[in-house]
């Protein structure tokens, strides 16, 4: 329980992060939707995104694993359709968000690992 918390808590501050430091990403809510937000993503990410996976994956390994980054923005996006208060206005931008928030998640994954 206290992973999925940290997850959901590593993905609020990736998104805030991009918000800050994208040109093109908006996040106009207060902490509480911000949570809500990286909730949305991680369950978009866990019950969405393998079966995207699965479809498409000739094109994953057509590309080497490029198309996945194209997987990770169509996630973002779908997120910030649920979540009203996050806007993200080019894909462009989306792929920079996409960027922001793995670092932030595979930094967090390195410090909880190193806790055990």
């Amino acid at each position: 329980m206290l992973r999925l918390i940290i997850h959901v808590l590593s993905n609020a501050l990736g998104i805030w992060a991009s918000a800050r430091l994208v040109p093109g990403i908006y996040f106009d809510g207060g902490w509480g939707w911000l949570i809500l937000a990286g909730a949305v993503l991680g369950l978009v990410n866990f019950f969405i995104k393998p079966i995207v996976k699965i479809i498409s994956l000739p094109l994953i390994w057509i590309t080497l694993g490029l198309f996945t980054i194209v997987i990770n923005v169509l996630m973002l996006n779908l997120a910030a359709k649920i979540v009203g208060a996050l806007v993200i206005e080019t894909w462009t931008a989306a792929f920079w968000a996409v960027v922001i928030i793995s670092a932030i998640n595979y930094a967090v994954s390195l410090v909880i690992k190193e806790e055990k």
